[in-house]
């Protein structure tokens, strides 16, 4: 477990800045995690949406992503260290695995801080993939089944809005 964590947290703190190029690994790393605190069909469930819609939400977002990758931005990382700490200190007592799964949401929230909207539209992404993660595990159907909702919801926003943006892209460089 603690591995698996371990793992997600690093990605989620590389990911920070960057416009959502390890979204599979990032999927992938999730449903490791997620998989190591649960068991049964919400683990198997979780596990295949979360490899399937990071690799399709990738296979769909690169064609907005720019040629080489952005920097990754320094604020957003020291605010989740930060918030990670503050998350730690305070959440002693629910638990290890729940602290580490509000932290992997909070990372994806501090992602979507900031930057252009490729990058915050793949922050909220991997907030919406922390929340499958915390689903696992508190073991909770309705909270899988809200967060998978939420990922409906950012496809649909995303289909929507990110083309429009996309101009935006052609501006800066």
């Amino acid at each position: 477990m603690i591995v698996g964590f371990g793992l997600l947290l690093l990605l989620a703190l590389a990911g920070l800045g960057k416009d959502g190029r390890g979204l599979p690994l990032y999927g992938a790393a999730c449903a490791f995690a997620g998989a190591t605190v649960c068991s049964g069909l919400l683990a198997f469930l979780t596990s295949f949406a979360l490899i399937g819609l990071n690799g399709l939400a990738w296979a769909w977002l690169r064609r907005f992503a720019a040629e080489a990758p952005d920097r990754a931005a320094v604020l957003p990382v020291v605010g989740t260290l930060a918030l990670l700490l503050a998350l730690g200190l305070s959440g002693a007592g629910l638990g290890l695995a729940p602290v580490l799964g509000a932290g992997v949401v909070l990372a994806g929230l501090c992602g979507a801080a900031g930057g252009p909207p490729l990058v915050q539209f793949a922050g909220l992404l991997r907030a919406a993939d922390g929340l499958i993660v915390v689903s696992c595990v508190l073991q909770s159907w309705p909270l899988s089944l809200a967060a998978l909702s939420l990922w409906g919801v950012l496809a649909a926003l995303g289909v929507t809005l990110l083309p429009r943006l996309a101009w935006r892209r052609v501006e800066e460089v």
